[in-house]
């Protein structure tokens, strides 16, 4: 089931839901692919917001590092924030940077996913890539995604300033956590467990996404020890 594969993948190595959404879309995944891999990575999510921290902080590892394993690895930005502060100022900070560098990746994934589909359907008579087949495929909000964020840093920051752009954030953030409960219900009311059970195939999809998380807490912890324990490079001076 490639779909599911693309789909559980991006959950655990981009922001969770999010990237799960995109790439569903762009792979044509079942709904209930969809269902068990936002419903997965939303328990994985909030034990990993729990116990990261803790872990981090028993065997005393830098905060620097530590911030950055865990937006590296934990899904959701949310969950990331919270994690990331209870490490102190640097770790938040750190944390934040790094899911959200992760979150850009959102947009080019979900064009890879969409090409590569198309292209296995070779839906034109030449055997090439049906262009309208992408742009059917290609989640819009992904767009909308894009033409927000070059239009805050590139207008509306230099019209207002970084305070207010903070400020006009912060109450859009309300907004969008009830857009975000609404459609997490949707996809609840749309969720047939007795179906899913089924999918679940002895807990195949649970071990392949546990599997793709451990190697992906893995990877990012010799990414981040490699990139700023201060072996290699010299260690980022951020402005907390």
């Amino acid at each position: 089931n490639e779909p599911l594969i693309i789909t559980m993948a991006a959950a655990t190595s981009v922001c969770g839901t999010s990237a799960a959404i995109a790439t569903g879309a762009a792979s044509k995944a079942g709904k209930n692919d969809l269902s068990m891999t936002v419903s997965i990575s939303i328990i994985c999510t909030v034990l990993m917001m729990v116990f990261m921290p803790i872990i981090i902080k028993s065997i005393g590892m830098n905060e620097l590092i530590g911030g950055a394993l865990i937006g590296g690895t934990i899904d959701s930005t949310g969950a990331v924030t919270v994690a990331g502060s209870t490490l102190g100022k640097l770790g938040e900070t750190t944390a934040i940077l790094v899911k959200s560098i992760q979150n850009i990746l959102i947009g080019f994934i979900a064009v890879a996913v969409a090409v590569f589909f198309a292209s296995k359907e070779k839906k034109s008579i030449k055997n090439k890539v049906d262009l309208r087949e992408i742009w059917y495929r290609l989640p819009k909000f992904i767009l909308g995604f894009f033409a927000a964020s070059l239009i805050a840093s590139f207008v509306v920051q230099n019209l207002v300033g970084y305070k207010t752009l903070a400020s006009i954030n912060s109450t859009l953030d309300q907004y969008k956590n009830w857009i975000f409960v609404l459609a997490f219900t949707s996809i609840g009311l749309d969720t047939n467990f007795k179906e899913l059970i089924e999918q679940f195939e002895g807990g195949k999809p649970l071990v392949l996404y546990l599997v793709g998380q451990l190697a992906n807490v893995i990877f990012t912890f010799l990414a981040a020890w490699l990139l700023l324990s201060g072996i290699i490079f010299d260690i980022p001076n951020l402005k907390i």
